[in-house]
C-alpha cells in the first residue's frame, strides 16, 4: 500500500518539507535527502497515471527523459519505486518562472530566461523529443539564476490521447497541438508566448492578431534584433513559425549578438503627461518620510517609492518586487529576492529563506535596534525585520516609526493612513481613511 504524502512522512531515505506543487500527473515536494543530508525535488507520479498507463510505460517515459544531459534540461538524478510510490528525484530549484519575479522586473533577465530555454529545448529537439507541455510552472529558476527545463517525460501523462484537453496547458498551446497533432513547432509556439507575456505583460490569445494589446510595451522592453524573432515564433500557422527550438534559439543567439553591436537610440524630448494623483501623494510621500524610511526603489508595477524592507508596495499593493539586481548587500535571499548578510542564517523578510550561513560569529549589525528575544540566541534585528536572522523567531514586540503614526488593524504594523493605499507588511487594502487605528 502507498504511503500517504504529507509533510514529515518519510518516502525512502527523504524526509518530505514542504509541497511544492500538484499537476496533472504528479505531486511534487521539497525533501530532504536523510543520508546525503542535501535537499531534492521528488516528483511522485500520481497513482491514476500508473493505474492507466501502467508501470512499464511510466519506466519507459522517464528512461527517455533521463537520457537528457544539458545545463537547460533538469536532470533526474534517480528513478524508482519507493513505498509504493514511483519517485523522480531532481535537484530543488530556486522558484518557477511562474512565481520569478526577476523575469518580470526585467527585459533582460526575461530574455537570459528565454534564452536558456531554448538552448534546453533545441538540445531535446535535436533528439526529436517533443516536451509537449512548455509553460512557465516548468521552467525552473536555480540558485545561480539559470533557468532550466523539466517535466520532460511526465507531461506525456498529462492527459488522455487525442482530446482537446490533450497533453499541454490551455492558454500555452499551439493550435494544432489542441486537436491531438503536436510537432516540435508547437514548443517554439509555447515558449513564444512566454517570451511575449514576460515581456510585455500580455498573453497571447486568440485571434493572434497583430499588433496584440501590450505591444507597445513589448517594443520598449525589447531590443529591436529580438523583435521579429518573437513574433515568427507566436505565428498561429505552424508553417510560418520556426520548424524547431534549434531554428528558434540559433535566431536568438543572432538576435543577442546584433543588439549588443546596436547603440542606444537617442530618445526624442517629448512633453511628459501630468502625473497622477497616487504619483503625486507618494512623492510627497517620499519627500516627508522616505529618507527615515530608506524608501530608495521604485515599485515595478507603479514605479512608487518603496523600501527593501517592505513585503508589499504601500500605494498599489504588489507583492512581487525583485531587489535581486539592486539591493546593497552582499547575497541574496533565494526566495524573496531581498538582501541577506553572509552570517545570517535565515532570511528576516521571508519564511522560507534558510541558509547554511557562514559559520563565523555574527559581528555588531550597525544598523541593529533591537536583539533576539530567545534566550541564548546572538541575532540582531534591523528595523521592520519579521524574523531573527539566525534563529527566525518572530520579534517579541511590534514595530513602531514615529513618520508612521497608526496601526494596521490586521498585522499591528505601523502605516500612514493619510498617505498609504496599502499596509506595507501584510497587503491589506485600506477600504477608508478609518480604517488604520491610533496607536
Amino acid at each position: 500500500m502507498a504511503a500517504v504524502l504529507r509533510r514529515g512522512v518519510r518516502v525512502g531515505k527523504y524526509r518530505l518539507e514542504r509541497r511544492i506543487g500538484t499537476g496533472a500527473a504528479a505531486e511534487v515536494w521539497a525533501a530532504r535527502d536523510a543520508i546525503e543530508r542535501r535537499s531534492v525535488a521528488l516528483k511522485i507520479i500520481l497513482p491514476s497515471v500508473v493505474d492507466q498507463y501502467g508501470r512499464a510505460e511510466v519506466e519507459r517515459e522517464t528512461r527517455i527523459a533521463a537520457r537528457l544531459s544539458h545545463p537547460n534540461t533538469v536532470p533526474i538524478r534517480n528513478a524508482d519505486w519507493i513505498d509504493g510510490h514511483f519517485v523522480q528525484v531532481t535537484e530543488l530549484a530556486r522558484t518557477s518562472l511562474a512565481s520569478y519575479a526577476g523575469a518580470r522586473r526585467s527585459g533582460q533577465v526575461a530574455l537570459r530566461v528565454i534564452r536558456d530555454v531554448a538552448a534546453g529545448l533545441a538540445y531535446a529537439h535535436e533528439r526529436r523529443l517533443i516536451h509537449r507541455d512548455v509553460k512557465p510552472d516548468n521552467i525552473l529558476i536555480f540558485a545561480d539564476g539559470h533557468a532550466a527545463l523539466g517535466d520532460f517525460g511526465v507531461s506525456r501523462f498529462a492527459g488522455a490521447e487525442h482530446t482537446l484537453t490533450d497533453v499541454g496547458t490551455l492558454g500555452y498551446m499551439a493550435p494544432e497541438q489542441a486537436y491531438g497533432r503536436p510537432t516540435l513547432s508547437s514548443d517554439v509556439f509555447s515558449l513564444g508566448l512566454i517570451a511575449y507575456e514576460l515581456l510585455s505583460g500580455k498573453l497571447l490569445t486568440w485571434p493572434f492578431d497583430w499588433p496584440p494589446p501590450g505591444y507597445a510595451r513589448f517594443t520598449s522592453r525589447t531590443p529591436a534584433p529580438y523583435v521579429p524573432v518573437i513574433r515568427k515564433a507566436c505565428q498561429f500557422e505552424p508553417r510560418r513559425r520556426y520548424a524547431d527550438a534549434i531554428r528558434f534559439h540559433r535566431a536568438l543567439e543572432k538576435a543577442e549578438q546584433a543588439s549588443s553591436r546596436v547603440r542606444p537610440r537617442r530618445r526624442r524630448r517629448v512633453k511628459a503627461p501630468p502625473p497622477s494623483p497616487l504619483a503625486v501623494q507618494a512623492e510627497l510621500f517620499r519627500k516627508a518620510h522616505g529618507g527615515s524610511l530608506r524608501m530608495r526603489y521604485r515599485c515595478h508595477r507603479c514605479d512608487a517609492p518603496i523600501a527593501e524592507e517592505m513585503p508589499y508596495c504601500p500605494w498599489c499593493g504588489s507583492g512581487e518586487n525583485s531587489f535581486a539586481e539592486i539591493t546593497s548587500a552582499s547575497l541574496i535571499c533565494p526566495c524573496c529576492e531581498r538582501g541577506v548578510l553572509p552570517e545570517w542564517t535565515a532570511c528576516p523578510w521571508c519564511y522560507e529563506g534558510r541558509f547554511e550561513g557562514s559559520g563565523g560569529a555574527p559581528r555588531r549589525d550597525p544598523r541593529a535596534v533591537r536583539n533576539c528575544s530567545r534566550r541564548g540566541c546572538a541575532g540582531q534585528l534591523r528595523l521592520f525585520m519579521r524574523y531573527c536572522p539566525l534563529c527566525k523567531r518572530k520579534p517579541a514586540r511590534p514595530w513602531s516609526h514615529p513618520d508612521l503614526p497608526e496601526r494596521c488593524p490586521r498585522c499591528r504594523g505601523p502605516v500612514s493612513r493619510e498617505f498609504w493605499r496599502f499596509c506595507a507588511w501584510c497587503g491589506r487594502r485600506e477600504p477608508r481613511a478609518a480604517s488604520f487605528r491610533k496607536r
